[in-house]
């Protein structure tokens, strides 16, 4: 099991950041391709299948969870395979407002701080303010500005992303029915103005643009409408098919620093192979570990990528797709 992670929300008051929360971990209890999302508290479990049965059985404004109140909330997962714990990772749910509040607030200095521990960062656009081409308020309203300078102060804090570290991002689109009428290349393109920086060659950020909905009935009854969870697993899945990503390539540098050790001893004369015999049999060892997980990581790493065929990925500002 790879080591936990910390995955960081961005996204104001409305933006359905709660509901996608609900959505994407019912969705996941039952799987996806083998692999499962699990509360690690089986309270938390319970409250959260309560809230989302709560969801699709309620009519009216009583089915959508109410705004957070200033305290935040962390909730712990595993991400499974077969049942089997791959990768376990915190989710941290915010009150929206602290998109707009001085950076002395409480809840702005802990999302800030929470921030810089994150691994992935998803940011949370609603498309209610997509409904037509990108304006000045648009920004306003989405507050994409201020999630630039939280991200801004990532950057300023932690390693800066590269080409061979990149910094996974998932730029989801709620309420996507509400904006499903205009060409898909038309959001994509508003999405990437509003979120210059992370499009630009060479800056490490391997983004991916994934609309989501609890149901395309929603956009003319909003309060009845039959909740029909579209894309909500997909974020999650970028996020592990990411870390994994990272694991596999660190994996590979090991390795390589292994078999080029071994190769150096087996050069030398057979004298010095004779006293170094226990360290070419742990090195050899460790190569052999390392082709094992690597062989593990690149099987699960396929079943995600042929998940995110159907999401657009960008790196540095070029359309990727995903691969092993």
């Amino acid at each position: 099991m790879i080591e936990d992670i910390k995955i960081a929300l961005l996204g104001t008051t409305g933006a359905g950041k709660t509901s996608y929360l609900l959505g994407m971990y019912a969705v996941m209890q039952t799987g996806v391709q083998g692999f499962t999302l699990a509360a690690k508290d089986m309270d938390t479990d319970l409250d959260l299948t309560e809230r989302w049965e709560r969801l699709i059985a309620v009519e009216g404004e009583d089915r959508w969870p109410t705004p957070n109140a200033a305290e935040m909330e962390k909730y712990s997962f595993n991400f499974s395979y077969g049942f089997r714990p791959l990768i376990g990772f915190e989710w941290l749910d915010y009150r929206g407002l602290a998109l707009s509040d001085r950076s002395e607030e409480v809840d702005v200095k802990e999302l800030s701080d929470y921030l810089t521990q994150s691994q992935c960062l998803f940011l949370c656009v609603s498309g209610e303010h997509l409904t037509e081409k990108l304006t000045l308020s648009t920004v306003r309203q989405l507050k994409s500005d201020r999630m630039n300078q939280f991200i801004q102060q990532y950057v300023s804090h932690d390693t800066i992303p590269s080409s061979n570290r990149p910094f996974p991002i998932a730029i989801i689109i709620t309420k996507y029915d509400l904006c499903q009428h205009r060409e898909k290349q038309e959001i994509i393109a508003d999405i990437k103005k509003l979120f210059q920086a992370l499009f630009t060659p060479n800056s490490g950020w391997l983004v991916m643009i994934c609309p989501v909905s609890l149901g395309k009935d929603l956009s003319d009854d909003p309060h009845g409408g039959d909740i029909v969870p579209v894309n909500v697993h997909l974020p999650i899945v970028f996020a592990v098919y990411a870390q994994l990503r990272k694991w596999g390539i660190e994996l590979k540098e090991k390795r390589d620093r292994a078999g080029q050790t071994v190769e150096e001893m087996k050069k030398t004369n057979a004298l010095w192979q004779l006293l170094k015999e226990r360290e070419i049999k742990s090195k050899s060892a460790e190569l052999q570990d390392c082709e094992t997980q690597l062989t593990t990581v690149e099987k699960n790493m396929k079943l995600l990528a042929e998940e995110l065929q159907q999401v657009s990925l960008f790196f540095s500002g070029n359309e990727v797709t995903a691969d092993v």
